[in-house]
């Protein structure tokens, strides 16, 4: 089964979510187009389920879940919030109230429709690529099982028009994307670093996704492809563009490398289980956002991911020392946060063990880190 790994930015918890086989087909004409390419899309289906989900009681409550902080927001709630008593709206709003992970349900299995005028088909691309996280599972897509539902809203709110409407805006985020993001760069990188080539990344924003993010890699054809779930790049005037670039960097790498970490620490399963099997010494289980990293790969992995960004912005800052040690900090800082307490011991050997040879594979010193984490106490 396909492994899709869902992220919050707010508690940065990850989460194991499973698709059926067979969840994607791509034909020649989709690998020619698309690859060796970097894409930026707020798809209109997927932007469908995330007003549904804008305008329901939990939605409207929670801005983790949703990001309350933007004109569109505002403009979202004006718009569809007077159809909050429809049909689909309500059943978006028990979905929700069932599982949050419905969110990701809803918003994932999205992707595998597109528009004819207002009906929803197959793209016949993606089919069923979300359905189940952990112990949650679905028989059935919810996007086909309430297909009736979805397209009556659409022909009410007259939601095409608005999507219409805000493509200019759509194209700005697009935009802030190829300044911002640098993805080129650090896709460049990773391939560098470890032996494992996704031949195309597509990464799937809206304005409205706040705290869950979500990425997997899918493979057809001879052709892997990175779907990326992510939110818009934010612009924070207090710090210097250089940072601004990396801290969206940051975002977008930590869920990029979990595809290319993930394969290699299944090579390393069982040392991983024997080292990180003693708990108390890795995570801080008062913390309740450790939960959600139930076994010992999971919680390496996450040391893994966050400590590779420092490893990439030295490379990529070299010659700017504030900036690095800006990163460094920031990166110690949220991991010993979110209830890891080795973050900033680990991420000193690990950068020690890389810079000794860095033009090394990270396979390298995955054996030398992993023997440094045996010797914690």
């Amino acid at each position: 089964m396909k492994k899709i790994i869902l992220l919050t930015i707010v508690h940065s918890i990850f989460i194991t979510l499973f698709g059926q086989e067979r969840e994607v087909r791509y034909s020649e004409d989709f690998i020619k187009i698309n690859d060796a390419k970097v894409t930026i899309e707020i798809n209109e289906v997927q932007e469908l389920a995330h007003v549904l989900m804008a305008i329901t009681d939990i939605g409207l409550k929670d801005s983790n879940l949703i990001n309350h902080d933007s004109e569109y927001y505002d403009n979202v709630i004006k718009c569809f919030a007077p159809y909050r008593d429809h049909k689909a709206v309500r059943i978006v709003d028990s979905l929700l109230n069932e599982s949050i992970i419905y969110y990701i349900f809803l918003s994932s299995n999205a992707n595998g429709f597109a528009f004819n005028k207002n009906k929803l088909i197959r793209t016949n691309i993606y089919t069923f690529p979300a359905k189940g996280v952990g112990t949650v599972e679905i028989s059935e897509d919810p996007m086909l099982k309430y297909q009736k539902e979805l397209e009556d809203f659409v022909i009410v709110t007259d939601f095409r028009r608005f999507y219409a409407e805000n493509k200019p805006f759509y194209d700005r985020i697009k935009q802030d994307y190829e300044k911002y993001g640098e993805i080129d760069k650090q896709k460049e990188w990773l391939e560098k670093k470890f032996d494992y080539k996704i031949n195309s990344y597509r990464v799937l924003t809206s304005p409205l996704i706040r705290g869950l993010n979500a990425t997997t890699t899918f493979e057809d054809n001879n052709f892997k492809e990175m779907l990326l779930y992510l939110p818009m790049i934010r612009n924070d005037k207090e710090v210097t563009k250089v940072l601004n670039i990396a801290m969206n960097s940051r975002v977008i790498f930590t869920e990029i490398d979990h595809n290319y970490v993930g394969p290699l620490s299944d090579k390393y399963k069982g040392t991983i289980d024997t080292i990180f099997n003693n708990r108390n010494l890795w995570v801080n289980t008062s913390n309740k956002s450790t939960m959600h990293y139930f076994n010992p790969v999971k919680v390496f992995d996450e040391y893994m991911t966050w400590g590779l960004f420092i490893l990439y912005a030295s490379d990529t800052y070299a010659n700017d020392q504030n900036s690095l040690k800006y990163i460094i900090d920031h990166i110690n800082n949220k991991m010993m946060a979110k209830g890891f307490p080795k973050s900033e011991t680990f991420n000193t050997e690990l950068y020690k063990l890389y810079n000794e040879n860095p033009n090394n594979k990270i396979e390298m010193i995955y054996k030398e880190i992993l023997e440094w984490c045996s010797n914690q106490q």
